[in-house]
């Protein structure tokens, strides 16, 4: 098949659905040798942030020097979005090629009698050959949906990593946060080291599978932390120079006050204009395991400081095994990592424009946090799609101030809430329905601009569905 034979392929099926279980795809992988055995692996899931942590991770394998395969899911523009082989997107030519391969062997296994599999462990099958093809010697995989049943589940890695846990997808993992907790657990394989930013009685019943499985779990919050660190302008004056502002010092006292500045960790001082580079972040740790170290985050959001956290100690973890992965390659890492669609800074004149794929009430929570961290007095505008089966009354009274403006339109999905549907509901000075997302970016644009051009500080934020999110960064990033 060439690309667009390959495209079709896919989109057909669609027919199979969401099934999830581990018989076909274990037949599958069978039939092509296993490749997910060929190299080491790390296995992330949970509700928010697995893309984030997965990417970060990646990012520091290859800076150690580590010729690193990425799979990831859902794409925000091209399937080939979701297999990255040392930085680089796989060509459509060879993801053609894979899925060839794994489109022959699913025709001889429904031959045999066994089911087709679906869409989604056909691409893991098909990122699994070619890992190994290109001779990976890590993958990072993101879990698809929940873990247990997923498809990627036939890897025995490194480290497992579970970000978080709330309630998404309950219908098909369980109905509630514990049948959701056990199945994202389910990634926890006996002797593995298992990472995790749950809390509650979801972090309870990861410990306990974690026991069971005689693996050492490490928890943020308690084993390790990762919190911001305000810049040099920002910073408070040390308790023992009182509190009196610089401003008011004599030469001596502004002395002394950039002395103990300077004394702080590595990157705490530097100045840079932009928020993109500006995100300082201090690491903690609480075990032997672990080392403390202070880093430049390339991604903004608060959640990005927790997502890395996680990353850095899983990177850390790692190390024990591999002398290649040092804390110089984490900081490098993490200062360049970049990860589409999550708080994504686009400048525009004038303003700034966000890009956030926040489309649940966990996402929502962090992304309403981030706002009030970076643009707590801004005026914002927002171009906002949700999918019907969210909770979008909670996810709107979480994320929207009365002042702010709002335009709601339709996501490229057919379980699309209605925009006049979230219109009724929204209790903000300003809000439109606007159907075309196109046009309701032109128009959120264009409100924008009219407040910059009124002397406000304002910012525009392009949130909700990854449908929206994915279609939007292509127009605004001019690849659509």
């Amino acid at each position: 098949m060439n690309y667009s034979e390959a495209m079709e392929y896919l989109e057909e099926l669609n027919v199979f659905g969401v099934s999830l279980g581990l018989v076909r795809i274990k037949k599958l992988l069978e039939l092509m040798g296993n490749p997910q055995n060929a190299y080491k692996t790390i296995h992330v899931t949970g509700t928010n942030g697995k893309g984030s942590v997965t990417c970060m991770l990646t990012d520091i394998l290859q800076k150690s020097g580590i010729r690193t395969g990425m799979y990831i899911s859902p794409h925000l523009e091209s399937y080939t979005e979701r297999v990255v082989i040392d930085g680089d997107q796989v060509s459509q030519e060879k993801l053609a090629t894979a899925l060839t391969v794994v489109r022959d062997l699913c025709d001889f296994m429904v031959g045999e009698g066994d089911e087709h599999p679906t869409q989604f462990e056909v691409l893991t099958a098909a990122a699994f050959y070619l890992f190994k093809q290109d001779q990976v010697e890590y993958a990072v995989i993101e879990v698809g949906l929940g873990g247990l049943l997923d498809s990627t589940n036939v890897i025995t890695p490194e480290v497992s990593v579970i970000t978080n846990v709330s309630l998404e997808h309950a219908d098909k993992c369980g109905g509630t946060l514990e049948g959701i907790a056990e199945h994202k657990a389910g990634i926890v394989k006996p002797g593995v080291p298992v990472l995790t930013g749950a809390e509650g009685r979801a972090l309870e019943i990861i410990q306990k599978v974690a026991r069971d499985n005689k693996s050492a779990i490490y928890v943020a919050g308690v084993d390790f932390t990762s919190k911001p660190v305000k810049p040099l302008g920002q910073l408070s004056i040390p308790p023992n120079l009182g509190n009196t502002s610089l401003g008011n010092m004599n030469p001596s006292m502004v002395d002394l006050q950039i002395e103990a500045l300077s004394a702080l960790p590595y990157g705490r001082c530097a100045v840079d204009g932009e928020k993109s580079k500006n995100q300082l972040v201090e690491f903690t740790a609480h075990t032997d395991q672990m080392g403390d170290l202070d880093y430049r985050l390339g991604m903004l959001g608060l959640y990005q400081v927790f997502n890395s956290g996680i990353a850095v100690a899983a990177a850390m973890l790692l190390a024990v095994n591999d002398l290649r992965i040092t804390k110089s390659a984490i900081k490098k890492a993490l200062q360049s990592a970049k990860w589409p669609g999550r708080f994504e800074v686009v400048p525009k004149t004038g303003y700034e424009l966000i890009i956030d794929g926040a489309h649940n009430p966990a996402g929502i929570i962090r992304l309403r946090e981030s706002l009030d961290y970076y643009y707590p007095e801004q005026q914002r505008i927002f171009v906002l799609g949700i999918l019907k089966d969210k909770d979008f009354a909670q996810m709107l009274a979480t994320l929207l101030r009365p002042e702010d403006m709002v335009l709601f339109t339709t996501p490229l999905s057919q379980r699309a809430a209605k925009p006049e549907e979230l219109l009724e509901i929204a209790s903000v000075a300003h809000k439109e329905a606007v159907d075309d997302p196109k046009a309701a970016l032109e128009r959120g644009m264009d409100l924008t601009e009219a407040s910059v051009n009124e002397g406000k500080e304002t910012v525009l934020i392009c949130a909700g569905s990854l449908y929206l999110i994915g279609y939007l960064r292509g127009i605004i990033c001019g690849n659509g």
